[in-house]
C-alpha cells in the first residue's frame, strides 16, 4: 500500500488549483520549500509525474497528474467526513448504542423507539434485540447491552441502575362468553378453581404464582405460552382466563376472535417497567438521551 498522506494529497491539490509552488504555499499557510518536499514525495511513492515544471510559467498537470487528483479529491473529501465524524462522536450526536427489550414490551414500544428515535438522532444507529428478561440481564453484566427495557423483577441494584419509567396494571382476560365478561370489575378470588392460561416467561410465571399464593387461590393450569399472543388466542377460544399486564390497543385477537378486558379490583403491586444499564457504566451523551427518549415513548403508553 502506498503511504501517501492527507497533507500531500492537500498540497498536491493546492499546486494543482493555483498552478505554482508559490501561490499554493500562499493558499495553505506553508513554506514553499515544503510545499515543493511534498510533491517530490508523492510522486516518489506513487511513481507518477505529476506536473510539468513550466520555470517561470509555473506547473501544469501531466495526464497521470489530472487522473490522481481525481482520487486525491476523494480522499481529501473522505478525510472531510472523518474530521466531522470526529466532532459528531466527541459532542455525542454520532454513535451506536446497543439497546435490548423484553420480549413481550417490544411489540408495544420497540418500533415507536426506533422510529422516533431517528426522527431525533439521525446520526445514531440504534442496534435493538428482543430477549427474555434473564437474557437481558446477563447481557447488560457481560457488556453485550448498552441498554435494556424490562421489568423490575429481581433486579440486583449492586450491577445494574435503572429508572422507572411506568408501570403496568394487571387486568383479567376472558371469553365473549365466559359468566365474568360483562362485569367491570372483578375480584381476584372469581378466578379460584378456573381454568387458567398462563404466560409462562421466565420471571413472569414466578410473578403469577405469587399473586396465586398472596390470594390464596387455585386456577387450573389449562394451557401456558411463552407469547402474549397465543395466551390471548386461548382465552379467545374459551380455554380459560388469564391475567395480562401490557393491554393491546385491540381486543381482536390474531385469529379473529376477541377477548373482554376486566379490571381487578384488587391492588396487584403493579410490576415498573425500567431502563437498565450497568451500574459501572454511568449514563453518558449518546444513553441518556436515549433513555429519556425512552421514558417519553412509555408515557403515552401506559
Amino acid at each position: 500500500m502506498s503511504k501517501i498522506t492527507i497533507r500531500q494529497c492537500l498540497y498536491f491539490r493546492a499546486v494543482a488549483e493555483t498552478g505554482g509552488i508559490a501561490s499554493a504555499a500562499q493558499k495553505v499557510g506553508i513554506s514553499q520549500p515544503a510545499i515543493a518536499q511534498a510533491i517530490r514525495k508523492l510522486e516518489d511513492l506513487t511513481g507518477l509525474v505529476l506536473f510539468h515544471r513550466l520555470h517561470a510559467r509555473g506547473m501544469e498537470l501531466t495526464a497521470q497528474g489530472a487522473e490522481f487528483l481525481k482520487y486525491a479529491e476523494k480522499l481529501l473529501g473522505y478525510a472531510d467526513q472523518v474530521d466531522q465524524a470526529i466532532v459528531e462522536i466527541a459532542e455525542n450526536r454520532s454513535g451506536t448504542v446497543r439497546l435490548g427489550c423484553f420480549q413481550s414490551l417490544a411489540p408495544f414500544c420497540l418500533a415507536p423507539i426506533v422510529r422516533g428515535y431517528k426522527e431525533r438522532a439521525p446520526g445514531v444507529t440504534l442496534n435493538v434485540r428482543e430477549m427474555l428478561q434473564a437474557d437481558l440481564t446477563s447481557a447488560l453484566y457481560q457488556n453485550d447491552l448498552d441498554l435494556a427495557v424490562m421489568y423490575d423483577l429481581g433486579l440486583n441494584p449492586n450491577r445494574l441502575t435503572w429508572r422507572r419509567m411506568s408501570a403496568a396494571q394487571p387486568y383479567l382476560i376472558v371469553p365473549e362468553d365466559h359468566r365474568l365478561a360483562g362485569l367491570q370489575t372483578v375480584s381476584i378470588r372469581e378466578l379460584d378453581a378456573e381454568d387458567f392460561i398462563l404466560f409462562d416467561a421466565p420471571q413472569s410465571r414466578e410473578y403469577f404464582y405469587a399473586i396465586f399464593a398472596e390470594f390464596d387461590i387455585g386456577p387450573r393450569i389449562a394451557f401456558r405460552s411463552a407469547s402474549i399472543e397465543s395466551v390471548r388466542c386461548s382465552v379467545a377460544n374459551g380455554l380459560g382466563v388469564s391475567i395480562l399486564s401490557m393491554r393491546p390497543a385491540t381486543d381482536v385477537t390474531y385469529d379473529g376472535n376477541r377477548v373482554v378486558c376486566v379490571a381487578l379490583k384488587e391492588d396487584l403491586n403493579p410490576t415498573p417497567i425500567v431502563i437498565a444499564h450497568r451500574a459501572e457504566h454511568p449514563l453518558n451523551g449518546l444513553t441518556k438521551p436515549l433513555t429519556d427518549y425512552c421514558a417519553s415513548v412509555f408515557d403515552s403508553l401506559v
